[in-house]
């Protein structure tokens, strides 16, 4: 089972640095995607695409990943397709980012269409209930492993990133804030601290000798 399989390959154990790899050909990235769209019931595509492109094939770095991640969670739209666009037009240019999004929807979208034909005919079973509850699960165990990486990767920059996601996480499912406020006031206090670390960490110039 794919699920399992992702589950042995450790997703929390920190990926070892990698030799340069070539960028994959649209074939190769169009069958990556496929499978990903294809194969990851109840969602986790991040963890998916992390697992293959990361630690599997070395296509891209972790901080590569994570800052598409994150830009991909940013932009309007679907998370998922813009990552997939934002992974194949890094790799292969404007093709690949097409190659890549319709290669993560269509194989799906045509799979959903005829397992929902045949599972019509199965609903009243409870075991197949219990069964895609199970990898609804799973799928929540890549996410999640996925988010604590991008945590343990925003920790380099100290304390605020954190603050900043416990905050996200009052604001919205304690107090019941609406999300755009919330979203953009704590992106507009991100952007100040980062930049101040940027600041902090940047070398000073040095004055050339009188």
């Amino acid at each position: 089972m794919p699920i399992l399989a992702a589950m042995s390959a450790s997703p929390l154990t920190p990926t070892p640095p990698a030799s340069p790899t070539l960028p994959p050909t649209l074939g190769l990235l169009f069958i990556l995607f496929a499978k990903i769209g294809a194969t990851s019931f109840g969602g986790g595509i991040s963890g998916w695409m992390y697992r293959d492109f990361v630690d599997r094939y070395h296509f891209l770095t972790e901080d590569e990943f994570m800052s598409a991640l994150t830009i991909s969670q940013i932009l309007p739209g679907p998370n998922v397709a813009n990552l997939a666009l934002h992974i194949g037009q890094k790799l292969r240019g404007g093709l690949g980012g097409l190659v890549s999004v319709m290669a993560l929807l269509v194989p799906p979208m045509i799979l959903a269409v005829l397992l929902s034909i045949v599972l019509l005919d199965l609903s009243s079973i409870a075991w197949i209930h219990d069964f895609l509850e199970g990898l609804a699960a799973s799928a929540m165990g890549l996410t999640a492993s996925v988010g604590i990486r991008g945590l343990k990767r925003s920790y380099r920059l100290g304390l605020w990133p954190l603050a900043l996601s416990v905050s996200v996480f009052i604001g919205l499912f304690l107090l019941k804030l609406p999300l755009v406020p919330v979203i953009l006031g704590l992106a507009l206090v991100g952007l100040v601290f980062a930049n101040i670390h940027q600041k902090r960490i940047s070398p000073k110039p040095t004055k050339p000798p009188a």
